[in-house]
C-alpha cells in the first residue's frame, strides 16, 4: 500500500549542524535565535522530543552556540506526520530560545502538545524523505 505524503516541511536544519542536505537557501541557527523563551517551551519541546522516529543516528556533536556542551544522537530525524526535525531541535529550542516556525508552533498548540499517531506506511514514506536530510540526496554516496 502506498500512502502520498502531500506536505513535508523542515524545521532545525541549520549549516552549523552536520547533515548530508541542507534546505535551500542554507540558513544559520544563529539567525533564528529569540530573544526570550515561548511561554509554553517545556510542553513544546516535550511535542518535539515525543516525535517519531524515522532514523536513528548515534553521534555526538558540539553545540554550536556553546561548545563546552555536547549533544548526543542530535541528527536523528523525528516527524510528526507532516514536519520533519533533527532530534536535537527540541535541545536548542529550550537552551538557546531557538524560533519554532509558527506554522509548527499552531499546529503543536492545535493539537494540545500531542503528537499524533502515524501508520507504518506513512512513517516508510516519511522515512525515504528524511534520508535526504540525514544523508544528502545521493543517499551519502558520492559519485
Amino acid at each position: 500500500m502506498l500512502i502520498e505524503v502531500t506536505v513535508v516541511k523542515t524545521v532545525g536544519m541549520f549549516v552549523e549542524l552536520s547533515q548530508g542536505f541542507h534546505p535551500a537557501p542554507p540558513q544559520s541557527i544563529r539567525d533564528h535565535i529569540a530573544l526570550g523563551p515561548l511561554p509554553d517551551v517545556d510542553k513544546v519541546v516535550a511535542y518535539l522530543d515525543a516525535g517519531h522516529p524515522l532514523i536513528d543516528m548515534m553521534d555526538i556533536e558540539n553545540d554550536p552556540l556553546d561548545p563546552t556542551h555536547q549533544v548526543m544522537n542530535g541528527s536523528s530525524v523525528l516527524t510528526n506526520g507532516q514536519w520533519l526535525w533533527r532530534q536535537d531541535f527540541g535541545y536548542y529550542v529550550r537552551r538557546h530560545n531557538v524560533v519554532v516556525p509558527e506554522q509548527l508552533l499552531s499546529l503543536i498548540r492545535g493539537r494540545g502538545y500531542v503528537v499524533p499517531e502515524c501508520s507504518v506506511e506513512e512513517l516508510t514514506e516519511l522515512a525515504a524523505e528524511a534520508e535526504k536530510f540525514a544523508f544528502g540526496l545521493d543517499g551519502g554516496v558520492s559519485p
